[in-house]
């Protein structure tokens, strides 16, 4: 079958990829650089993909003598490869945990014969499963939620016609061409949808985007990162790696709601007592403030700075994904009944750029894993 109705993403097989904002933290030069990430998208929005939330994530494929192995990405970052479901059910019981997935085992047992139909090379694939079993409309579209998003495709869409004639559904990003290899874009090639099959899915979905250059917001970010740049990288430098991260988990639980405490009431639990004193102080005299001219504590130049530039990042991506979102076609997206997806994706020349808007997906996804 013709897997031409939808264009296919660059994803990282690292779930870590960083958000654009997050990049201050590696310092300032990384921030300018995240900021000229963002500048690409605009210039290339043909580039850029949605971010499907499905689960679990899968590499599958066959080796030269065409035997089908299925890895999560712990099992094949270990070589470990499993040609069966009893070999799942070994490498679990072999962990350190030893904790055994029945659910998933029933699941790829009903999936297993329909990855071996629909590979049709060797190599190995990367992919996020969507659904595994067969879909029934619900007022004229087909709905499912893998993690946290709730994906909606109307039936007589040319994904809904290929999800009418699927068992289960799996989106393929990344190839590996052999075990070690290094992961490329997949070239929509070495599968096929077989009828009544896995549906294989490439994640564009049919959208095609055009984004507007928001250039007040992208302005204020190149002017935040020259103007307290150096204060910024001071400021980090003068941090080991450890207290630097448990920073940017503060920001990121910040604007996920997961607290509401000001930074130097979140530290005192957060860092060990050498690093409360050094940031904070027991007289606010550490680096996150300093006296004003009439005596009074505010804070120091470089904490000003270090959220001016990771707020401004945060909002010139912020500007680029409300545009996407208003352009994905051929599937609705939802995040607890809201309008909403995981985000979006685009492959820069300095690496990929992820465009998610956390106070909605994020958010959700902590929620959902507390």
């Amino acid at each position: 079958m013709n897997l031409n109705f939808i264009n296919y993403l660059v994803e990282a097989t690292d779930p870590r990829t960083p958000h654009p904002e997050d990049a201050i933290f590696a310092g300032s030069a990384a921030a300018a650089q995240a900021v000229n990430g963002l500048d690409a998208v605009i210039a290339n929005p043909a580039g850029v993909t949605i971010k499907w939330d499905g689960k679990p994530a899968l590499i599958f494929g066959k080796d030269q003598n065409g035997q089908l192995a299925v890895m999560d990405k712990y099992m094949w970052d270990k070589g470990v490869f499993a040609t069966s479901v009893e070999d799942w059910k070994t490498y679990d019981a072999q962990k350190a945990t030893g904790s055994l997935r029945g659910d998933l085992y029933n699941m790829l047992e009903r999936i297993w014969p329909l990855l071996d139909a629909a590979v049709q090379a060797p190599g190995f694939y990367w992919g996020d499963l969507l659904y595994a079993a067969p879909l029934q409309p619900v007022q004229d579209k087909f709905v499912f939620k893998p993690n946290v998003v709730e994906y909606r495709v109307p039936v007589n869409s040319p994904l809904g016609k290929t999800i009418a004639n699927s068992t289960a559904g799996i989106v393929v990003h990344q190839y590996y061409s052999k075990p070690g290899s290094t992961p490329v874009q997949w070239s929509g090639q070495g599968l096929v949808n077989v009828p009544g099959g896995i549906a294989i899915f490439t994640p564009a979905a049919g959208s095609r985007f055009s984004l507007r250059q928001p250039v007040q917001v992208a302005r204020a970010a190149r002017a935040a990162i020259q103007k307290y740049g150096a204060s910024v990288d001071q400021l980090l430098g003068s941090l080991p790696q450890s207290t630097r991260d448990r920073i940017k988990t503060y920001f990121n639980k910040r604007t996920t709601g997961q607290t509401t405490q000001e930074l130097h009431d979140w530290l005192q639990a957060n860092v060990s007592k050498k690093q409360y004193d050094v940031l904070v102080g027991e007289n606010f005299d550490g680096l996150l403030f300093a006296p004003t001219p009439d005596g009074e504590i505010s804070e120091s130049v470089a904490y000003t700075g270090l959220k001016q530039i990771w707020n401004s990042i945060y909002n010139y991506k912020q500007n680029l994904a409300r545009q996407l979102e208003q352009q994905v076609q051929n599937v609705e997206e939802y995040v607890n009944g809201m309008p909403a997806g995981e985000g979006f994706v685009y492959p820069s020349t300095a690496g990929l750029v992820k465009i998610v808007d956390r106070t909605k997906f994020s958010a959700a996804n902590f929620a959902k894993n507390i």
